[in-house]
């Protein structure tokens, strides 16, 4: 079986690649490399699809910067717009034309943080105002892919971390990264979140193409953490000071002028793929896994 892959050099994208390679054939494509496709652009989408045979697109490309886009907030003329709704309509209209199945990251982002954890079928929002403007894009997104397509997996996953890329930083990198640099700020006790181990996708994609399911999972941390424990257990495994860890309260972040909405609860509910037999990694266990792929150095 063949599949596109939109977004093949982004850090989640690109582990997906490493890992999916004996089990599907790859078209890779990116806005740079060997093939070239800016999903902005609804004729490099389109030629994209015209060119390659592949049976499902999965289209991990998105403007995932989360304070940036709080910053284009209501303006969709702005890049995490065009890339997140726009390029998702070209995507959608593509598929639609060539008649292929569309697998979509999104994202915990999608919901306010008042409920967690949360199911694949809880409402959006509701409070759109406890929304940053990058999970408004997202439920946009989500909106016209289950509107037009009969044919999708939706996989929402939540604060992405992983060993061995050498582009941004995710969530454990960010954080040992802030603790070698003595600028570790202090994280919120008081946040619930259940973040996704990268290198659980592969697998779980596979298993959901296998299995034809076309509806909405969540792909995360089956025991709910806090961005302190995290920290605490982090720096630990990964030979540090723990005591550098200050605690700090989401509660107080959020009520400074201008702080970009951030969930409180938005821990996300597994069961629903945990049903099918793919039980995703726990955070403790995943920090154990990045240690020993990455002989103890991170970053």
């Amino acid at each position: 079986k063949t599949v596109g892959v939109i977004g093949s050099s982004s850090m989640v994208g690109s582990r997906y690649c490493e890992q999916a390679s004996n089990d599907f054939d790859l078209v890779k494509a990116d806005l740079s490399g060997q093939i070239l496709v800016d999903i902005t652009d609804a004729e490099s989408t389109d030629e994209f699809f015209k060119k390659h045979q592949f049976a499902n697109a999965i289209l991990f490309s998105a403007f995932t910067d989360v304070d940036a886009a709080e910053k284009q907030r209501g303006d969709k003329s702005n890049t995490c717009w065009r890339v997140n709704v726009n390029g998702v309509e070209n995507v959608v209209a593509a598929c639609l034309k060539y008649q292929r199945g569309l697998i979509f990251i999104s994202t915990s982002f999608v919901f306010d943080g008042t409920a967690g954890p949360y199911a694949e079928d809880s409402p959006f929002g509701p409070d759109l105002e406890k929304v940053s403007w990058y999970g408004i894009t997202k439920i946009e997104a989500e909106n016209i892919i289950k509107s037009q397509l009969s044919q999708y997996l939706i996989i929402r996953i939540a604060y992405p971390y992983r060993a061995g890329f050498e582009g941004k930083d995710d969530f454990a990198k960010r954080i040992l990264r802030n603790y070698h640099q003595g600028s570790l700020p202090p994280m919120f006790f008081n946040q619930a979140l259940t973040p996704t181990f990268v290198d659980d996708l592969a697998p779980a994609i596979k298993l959901l193409i296998t299995e034809n399911q076309s509806q909405i999972f969540h792909l995360a941390s089956p025991q709910i953490t806090t961005p302190y424990e995290f920290a605490l257990y982090l720096i630990e495994v990964f030979g540090g000071d723990a005591r550098a860890v200050q605690k700090g309260s989401i509660v107080d972040f959020l009520k400074r002028s201008g702080a970009t909405p951030r969930t409180v609860n938005g821990a996300l509910s597994v069961k629903r793929i945990s049903r099918l037999g793919f039980h995703p990694t726990g955070w403790r266990q995943g920090i154990k896994i990045i240690h020993g792929q990455s002989g103890g150095r991170l970053i």
